[in-house]
């Protein structure tokens, strides 16, 4: 049997703790496998005043930690919901394995319409591994 390699892992990140345990899932197995992280922070509808910055402050620090544990990092901060932000980013950059937190920093409303990791399992093309 063959061994599944990884080239390219995107990780959705919003920096909540679920999503903190599936940087640390995406950090070992891009470790592992030499493999290159595709941070993605899809962050809906904020207003265009606060993006750069909060997102900055937001991810910048993964980049770091990733960065000197000598993995090759890409970022993606596509403007859209977090579902449809990380499957198109996943598409966009050809990778071969999702992995996200099982919950992240969702409001109300998207607990009626149906979590994002529920959303991206339904509809990935490429393997998901969720992070509880």
């Amino acid at each position: 049997m063959d061994e599944k390699t990884f080239h390219k892992i995107l990780l959705g990140y919003d920096g909540s703790e679920d999503s903190e345990k599936a940087a640390i899932l995406a950090t070992t197995l891009a470790q592992k496998f030499d493999a290159t992280v595709v941070v993605c922070h899809a962050f809906g509808h904020m207003p265009v005043t606060s993006k750069p910055s909060e997102v900055r402050r937001l991810v910048n620090p993964l980049i770091e930690r990733l960065t000197k544990a000598g993995i090759n990092t890409l970022v993606s901060i596509p403007d859209s919901l977090p579902a449809q932000g990380i499957l198109d980013a996943a598409e966009e950059h050809h990778a071969d394995l999702i992995i996200m937190g099982s919950r992240g920093r969702g409001t109300f409303a998207n607990l009626l319409l149906g979590s994002t990791s529920e959303r991206v399992l339904r509809f990935a093309k490429v393997p998901v591994l969720i992070a509880r």
